[in-house]
């Protein structure tokens, strides 16, 4: 058959069993609401039709299994290119587009996925409602966190940053505690925290190079720092939340 024809025919069948995709406009307010960070809004959207996740997809194959893979991996995708459009930095987009298709990738249960799904997108909207936060702050402090974010593996010092910002070290310092309420020590040492967290979960490496990779003194001090920060050690903060 061809393919006209075969359109032609799915329609017929389509509208002869009642079935209909999603109105357009449901898909333009969902991602939208992603990329405005409107956790509130996603959150009532699971609520409301928990209770009838496969109405309106489309059968992108006769394997149910497959066809909610495939699902999974559209909707990824298109939750990806919108954050980004939306100012989401395109390495943290695709890297954790690419660490979610991976989880799914290791499961074999309609639920499961749909699961993750929900989990997806919650964590693309949260990453978009900080990134609004972040916003609210100067174009120097923004230059500046970004900087850190993107140098956790290299020595980060006030003086450092400083430089690469061209700004004095001391007016630096006192900007970014008045815009952030943290000092720059401690903002680095969150960022490198919460980067070994997702290490820990999301990759096998061994906890000395986890604490090496983030220019750590020693791994004992990471331990120390990660254990006050979680209240776990590396190795039993990566036992209960790793993906693996």
């Amino acid at each position: 058959m061809e393919l006209n024809n075969k359109l032609d025919y799915q329609l017929f069948v389509q509208r002869e069993n009642m079935f209909l995709h999603q109105p357009y406009k449901n898909e333009l307010d969902f991602y939208s609401a992603i990329k405005n960070g409107d956790i509130e809004y996603i959150e009532e959207m699971k609520r409301k039709y928990s209770s009838f996740k496969d109405t309106g997809k489309g059968r992108l194959s006769k394997n149910p299994l497959q066809n909610e893979r495939y699902h999974f991996v559209t909707n990824t995708a298109l939750v990806t290119r919108n954050c980004i459009e939306a100012g989401l930095p395109q390495e943290t987009a695709y890297t954790l587009s690419d660490l979610y298709i991976q989880e799914m990738d290791k499961l074999f249960s309609i639920g499961d996925i749909q699961e993750l799904n929900d989990k997806m997108v919650y964590d693309f909207t949260m990453h978009m409602k900080e990134l609004h936060k972040s916003r609210v702050v100067s174009h120097h402090i923004r230059k500046c966190i970004e900087y850190i974010y993107n140098n956790l593996h290299e020595p980060l010092t006030v003086s450092i940053i400083a430089r690469q910002m061209g700004l004095n070290p001391s007016y630096l310092s006192t900007l970014f505690k008045k815009e952030t309420g943290s000092t720059i020590h401690a903002f680095i040492q969150g960022a490198r925290l919460d980067t070994a967290a997702g290490m820990l979960k999301n990759t096998e490496y061994p906890y000395a190079l986890v604490s090496n990779t983030l220019c750590f003194s020693s791994q004992s001090h990471f331990t120390k720092l990660f254990r006050e920060r979680t209240g776990l050690t590396p190795k039993e903060y990566r036992l209960k939340y790793s993906v693996k």
